[in-house]
């Protein structure tokens, strides 16, 4: 049986404090015992005579990290340029080392390194890098820092961007964790492909993406420009501020991405108006520490050229010369939606549907998995010749911010899709009758009221 998890963003939490007032959105790992004990506890009937879980990208949060704001490195370089033994080596050892002493990643993963025995019979990991923890496959030394922590065997060896599961000796299930279908997070547009094929080009992976500076140069850096503008002191004592600050550490779990602003200015207690004037100067100051960098200017405008990303809402706003005071909202508004770019991230049906492996008629597979947008799904990729196959996405496990369908108002999901794959010869406890390969999917979303 193979169990597919993606989009965990195992996170370090202490650059995020104010004090000792610590915030954490790493689920806590009673979350994961009990969906591992549920899976568990579902194979007791003997049909199940191994365990494969991949884990499907985004596993590690190394992109997003206020650590590398503290240093004059940056994540995102060609794999190829990073040595071994050097600065940015170890750079990236202290973040996932910092990431792994949290007190809920650390329980995370001694649940995953005992997975053998909470399933009582032999289970294999597969790790795959996303675009959040595309540094994962820098060089030897992370590698094997990344299997130790996932209780894998030992390896020099590069991870496999993919995962292909056999069903009966032959190919069944391709994983991948899905940013290859976004031009902003992949490095290569294949949006611009007619058909895909199941191994895709080593060098896209390697090569950086407009998604890795956008997400620490503002998803990183905002908070740390926040509390360094107003004081952590004056924060804790300002209850607006804090709202803002707690808003300002949540937005990337916001689902639709384009509700973000709305997010941002429907913070409790405070009018819109209100929000943009305690925000202006903090983006002015972003702006102001981006466009003094002459390289990483660039490379904002040189990656999103290479997207066709639009980018007048990127130039106009880091251009000093016309607005030295200050940043008016149309402005800001607008180079929020160069950032997010001109690929919406929903269904990647459109994507999916390209894949050879499930065009070909004569291919062996039977279902494509992917994570990244953080949204389960369940599609009909293909029916020709009397055979089903699926595309599942995988979904997240981390707090989600849903909104109304008016993006006016917001509420808070915890998200834990669950994705399981059973061959042909395996039993499916959902099914009384005998079947072929079959799936268990669940969105397996829950809320919690405040009291």
């Amino acid at each position: 049986m193979l169990i597919v998890m993606s989009d965990l963003h195992l996170a370090e939490s202490k650059s995020l404090g104010l004090g000792s007032v610590q915030f954490n959105h790493n689920l806590p790992a009673a979350v994961y015992r009990e969906y591992f004990r549920e899976i568990a506890e579902s194979l007791d009937d003997g049909f199940v005579p191994k365990i494969d879980l991949a884990l499907a990208g985004d596993i590690f949060e190394l992109t997003r990290s206020a650590l590398w704001l503290n240093t004059d490195l940056r994540p995102y370089w060609h794999l190829k340029d990073i040595a071994e033994g050097s600065p940015q080596e170890e750079m990236i050892l202290t973040v996932l080392s910092a990431i792994a002493e949290d007190e809920r990643v650390q329980e995370t993963l001694e649940i995953i390194r005992g997975l053998e025995q909470t399933f009582q019979r032999p289970t294999r990991v597969h790790f795959i890098p996303g675009n959040h923890d595309r540094l994962t496959n820098a060089t030897p030394a992370v590698r094997s820092a990344v299997r130790r922590l996932l209780g894998m065997r030992d390896s020099p060896a590069a991870f496999e961007n993919q995962y292909l599961h056999p069903f009966d000796g032959q190919p069944g299930v391709l994983v991948r964790h899905g940013h290859e279908y976004d031009p902003n997070n992949f490095g290569e547009n294949l949006r611009l492909k007619s058909v895909l094929p199941v191994r895709l080009p080593i060098e896209w992976y390697q090569r950086p993406a407009l998604g890795d500076i956008t997400t620490l140069e503002f998803g990183a850096r905002l908070p740390k420009v926040f509390r360094e503008f107003y004081s952590e002191a004056v924060i804790l004592k300002t209850q607006a501020l804090l709202n803002l600050y707690q808003r300002i550490i949540e937005f990337d779990n916001v689902r639709p991405a384009n509700a973000l602003m709305s997010f941002l200015l429907s913070t409790p207690g405070l009018s819109q108006k209100e929000t943009w004037a305690y925000l202006e100067p903090v983006f002015k100051q972003i702006r102001d520490e981006i466009a003094r960098d002459s390289n990483l200017k660039q490379e904002f405008l040189t990656m999103g050229a290479l997207i066709g990303v639009p980018l007048f809402g990127l130039k106009v706003l880091l251009d000093k010369r016309i607005w030295k005071k200050r940043i008016p909202f149309w402005v800001f508004e607008k180079f929020v939606q160069s950032l997010s770019g001109k690929y919406k991230l929903g269904s990647l049906m459109e994507m999916v549907s390209k894949e050879e492996c499930l065009l070909d008629e004569d291919s062996t597979f039977e279902c494509l998995v992917s994570g990244h947008t953080h949204v389960p799904e369940v599609e009909l990729a293909n029916a020709s010749g009397g055979r089903q196959r699926y595309y599942l996405n995988s979904g997240t496990f981390r707090n989600a911010i849903t909104t109304t369908p008016d993006m006016n108002n917001f509420g808070r999901l915890r998200s834990k899709a669950r994705v399981l794959i059973y061959g042909p010869q395996e039993r499916n406890p959902e099914y009384t009758r005998d079947t072929g390969w079959s799936f268990d999917f669940s969105s397996n979303f829950g809320f919690a009221s405040e009291v």
